[in-house]
């Protein structure tokens, strides 16, 4: 009985052995070949994870033997995207969380279903990380697993630019405005047109230009040619008749001051001094809204008035301006923001300011009594420049206010007022945008 006994014990003790070492030998070779490879793809692009932590069931899960390893893969570059509309395919069973940074922030933490493409809206490089997570509770094992990868998110590309003309049907005095956009970047449009000179300066993102309909330009169509790199338009403008009346100017020409005032000498000084600046512009444009007028008074003459002197019928001249009597002293204002470029005493225009508004819009203010701004200053519109006055050749308190773009005069008064050509591409770019 006892030799049965021992002999049991033996087998007994040999089994337990055998088991024993059966365990140790099972836990020992259970390792990394033993991690499942759950899939992610994220825009259709299988990652490969960077870590995993898992727990491996070992004898029927008996027991667990814990795996934990960075494996040795890069972030995957997803490439690039205008919206950053991810899309993502996740392994069944798990818990999956997702974190989007930039720039070391944290931009989104949850779930990939309430991943919102606006949290990306600024282009620039982003990271994605991903967590699957299988939890205990099942024989197959537990665990985590990390993926990280990164996208791009790059603006749209551009619409191509146009071109959005203002009023093309335009009386003699007025503006045809253009607008080129969006377009940034790059060198400034250019125009071909025999009404004047073309500038365009920046507006919103993309280029705005004023182009003189000049009270002598003859009536009739006028072909306007645009390129911007690439990109060319046509255009065409109808310039129609505008009735300038007709003005007998009684002066004293023995009046020294009125002699002084038209002596060669005076108009040797004007042309050393106003004609230069037609071919001067500032590539800012600097005026706002509608035109406001610069004095308060009446018109006591028209612009593109066809003046006579002294009964001198044989002579007669175009009025490039318009005067506005008032009472000697009463104030000028800027019409609008603008840089100053003259400002000093003329023997022909007595105390006169000049303003650039940009582009070559300019304004100039004849005959005042004193001025308050010097050359470079920058005024706003409403701001007090001067004084009404009669300097010059003048024959009574008024301001002689014109408006060129170039050597083009354009009427200063249809700037007053909203439905100008000036406005007009504006409210179509406006609109186009």
């Amino acid at each position: 009985m006892k030799k049965v006994l021992l002999v049991i014990l033996c087998v007994v003790l040999v089994l337990v052995l055998a088991g024993g070492g059966y365990a140790w030998y099972t836990y020992q070779n259970t390792g990394e070949d033993s991690i499942p490879s759950p899939v992610v793809e994220v825009l259709g692009v299988p990652l490969t994870p960077v870590y995993a932590e898992w727990s491996q069931p070992v004898l029927g899960g008996l027991a667990y033997k814990d795996l934990a390893y960075v494996i040795d893969a890069v972030p995957t570059l997803l490439g690039e995207t205008e919206t950053a509309e991810l899309t993502f395919a996740l392994p069944d069973g798990y818990e999956s969380m997702l974190t989007v940074s930039r720039e070391d922030a944290v931009l989104y933490h949850g779930s990939c279903e309430g991943w919102d493409a606006a949290l990306a809206a600024d282009a620039g490089d982003y990271q994605v990380q991903i967590q699957c997570t299988l939890p205990a509770g099942g024989n197959t094992g537990y665990g985590i697993f990390r993926y990280i990868a990164w996208f791009t998110v790059v603006p749209p590309p551009a619409p191509p630019p146009s071109l959005a003309a203002g009023r093309t049907e335009l009386a003699q005095g007025d503006i045809f405005s253009l607008y080129v956009g969006p377009l940034q970047g790059g060198p400034a449009p250019t125009a071909e047109t025999d009404l004047g000179a073309v500038v365009f300066t920046p507006w919103q993102d993309g280029w705005f230009a004023a182009v003189p309909v000049g009270n002598n330009a003859s009536p009739g169509t006028y072909q306007v040619k645009v390129a911007a790199g690439e990109y060319t338009w046509e255009t065409e403008v109808s310039v129609v008749p505008f009735s300038f009346d007709t003005q007998n100017l009684e002066i004293d020409t023995s009046d020294p001051v009125i002699t002084e005032a038209n002596s060669d000498a005076a108009y040797q000084q004007y042309r050393e001094k106003i004609p230069p600046l037609f071919n001067t512009f500032d590539e800012e444009r600097y005026w706002e809204g509608v035109f406001i007028a610069p004095a308060q008074g009446w018109v006591s003459t028209q612009f593109g008035s066809i003046r006579y002197t002294n009964g001198d019928w044989d002579n007669p001249r175009s009025h490039n301006g318009m005067d506005i009597a008032a009472e000697e002293g009463s104030d000028v204002i800027a019409p609008n923001n603008g840089r100053v470029v003259l400002a000093e005493y003329l023997l022909n225009t007595g105390w006169t300011i000049v303003i650039e508004h940009g582009g070559g819009l300019k304004s100039y203010y004849f005959h005042m009594s004193e001025i308050y701004v010097e050359p470079d200053d920058m005024v706003t519109t409403g701001q007090l420049i001067g004084l009404v006055g009669s300097t010059g050749y003048s024959t009574g308190a008024h301001l002689h206010y014109e408006m060129r773009i170039g050597s083009a005069p354009i009427s200063p008064s249809m700037l007053f007022y909203p439905e100008a050509g000036l406005y007009s591409a504006l409210l179509e770019g406006e609109a186009a945008a």
